[in-house]
């Protein structure tokens, strides 16, 4: 007769299990958000209203992927990395520990989405910015007037703003993550 294993290595496992689900439905909610703004720019892009333009639609298009993108990547890596771990023998581990790492990974991707969400955002203002039609003004980072917006400068402001939220956020996601991982280890032989 098999030994069972200890009632905390196996909570401590689904804990962790939980943590990649959640964390793909979290990148699900992004690629759903995301593919629906950029379906509203094409609808945007092909039956404009009044006063919306081609343009506009393209920006809305890729606003939309700068979200759907970086939420179809976690989805995939989290939900891969998750069916990896199933039926994996696990080791004893207390559950609390495992539990408060993989919450503040969990919170920490979210801000990490965020950034990459916000920078690639910015990313798209700075390269198409948005611009009055009605002036005459297409194309141009800082409009024939200034007439677009944001400006480069101020897109460059945004995308600093993010790479910020990055770059606390993505060592602080990387760290707990790993120590979590740690926590629930695959079993040692004895």
């Amino acid at each position: 007769m098999a030994e069972e294993p200890a009632p905390e290595g196996r909570a401590a496992y689904v804990v962790s299990q939980l943590y990649y689900y959640v964390a793909a439905v979290i990148g699900v909610g992004f690629v759903i958000g995301g593919a629906i703004a950029a379906l509203f720019g094409v609808r945007e892009m092909i039956l404009p209203r009044e006063f919306e333009t081609v343009r506009d639609g393209l920006r809305n298009v890729l606003h939309g992927l700068a979200f759907a993108l970086p939420g179809l990547a976690l989805m995939w890596s989290h939900l891969r990395e998750a069916r990896r771990r199933e039926g994996e023998p696990f080791a004893e581990a207390f559950w609390g520990g495992t539990l408060y790492f993989h919450l503040v990974a969990l919170v920490a991707i979210a801000f990490v989405l965020v950034g990459v969400s916000g920078i690639l955002h910015s990313l798209v203002d700075l390269v198409l910015p948005s611009c009055d039609a009605s002036r005459g003004v297409t194309f141009g980072p800082e409009g024939a007037a200034g007439d677009c917006y944001p400006t480069a400068t101020e897109a460059l402001r945004q995308m600093l703003d993010f790479a910020i939220v990055l770059l606390v956020a993505g060592p602080a996601f990387w760290w707990h993550l790993r120590r979590g991982r740690r926590s629930v280890g695959p079993a040692r032989p004895d």
